[in-house]
């Protein structure tokens, strides 16, 4: 009797492992093969079997996928523990990282991207997706953000008072109307090629030159004592007051409505360019 008993436990363990011989082994879905055979190419697939498994995807810390001609990222909401995702110079059209909660860098410039929703992301630091086709970008939640590259995309709007870390932002090269920058200490901002009226700098404390050119200026504040280098020309200004810029030392405000300039109080300037300016 034991023996029968035996010999039918033998044939159900051969029976059961057949079985799961027969199950296929998880994957994580990735229909573009040029993000695979990257993933591959730098190890990802630690088994060297052609495909990534969730484990492997969940050991995965830092991606850097840019410039492999990529345009599905399908596949990147498996890697769950990603610091650094660097996906610039591809042709993607959309991205999904809403998965992707510990993410600290994103850099996916010079892409195809109409959309982006960074929402989820609250422990981002630094966001690139300059060059783009955004015509929106939310960035209220990225309360940890210190630096925002979205230049060279289509933004009309872009509110920044909840990232009162930013320490650099460029979104040059966009159609902003407005910019309020009061709750942010910046030191480099780059906001030119622009349709702005009006900009208050007053708060901030710049280390690196302000660039607010070629928008439609007409006041502009700037009695911050930091500011070393000042670039606003191609505006509409007709008055300037940098007294308070002892610290000043290039200023171009060339092609303005200027009449008058008073650089009394500006000592230590090496450059001033005052070029198409009214007699």
């Amino acid at each position: 009797m034991k023996t029968k008993i035996k010999v039918w436990l033998f044939i159900l363990a051969v029976g059961l492992l057949s079985q799961c011989k027969k199950e296929p082994l998880a994957k994580v879905t990735i229909p573009d093969d040029n993000f695979l055979n990257a993933l591959i190419e730098q190890g990802v697939d630690s088994n060297g079997d052609g495909i990534i498994t969730p484990f492997e995807a969940y050991k995965v810390t830092f991606l850097d996928v840019s410039g492999e001609s990529i345009s599905d990222l399908t596949g990147i909401e498996a890697f769950v523990n990603l610091d650094w995702l660097l996906c610039s110079n591809n042709q993607l059209t959309t991205l999904d990282v809403s998965n992707n909660t510990a993410l600290i860098i994103l850099y996916c410039s010079n892409n195809q991207l109409t959309t982006l929703d960074v929402s989820n992301n609250y422990a981002l630091d630094e966001l690139d997706c300059s060059n783009n086709q955004l015509t929106t970008l939310d960035v209220s939640n990225n309360t940890a953000l210190i630096k925002l590259e979205c230049s060279n995309n289509q933004l009309t709007t872009l509110d920044v008072s909840n990232n009162t870390a930013l320490y650099e932002l460029f979104c040059h090269n966009n159609q902003l109307t407005s910019l309020d920058v009061s709750n942010n200490n910046l030191s480099a901002l780059d906001c030119s090629n622009n349709q702005l009226t009006s900009l208050d700098v007053s708060n901030t404390h710049f280390y690196y030159p302000l660039d607010c050119s070629n928008n439609q200026l007409t006041t502009l504040d700037v009695s911050n004592t930091d500011l070393g280098q000042l670039i606003c020309s191609n505006n509409q200004l007709t008055t300037l007051d940098v007294s308070n810029n002892t610290r000043l030392h290039r200023l171009d405000c060339s092609n303005n409505q200027l009449t008058s300039l008073d650089i009394s109080n500006n000592t230590a300037l090496e450059m001033l360019a005052l070029r198409d300016m009214p007699p």
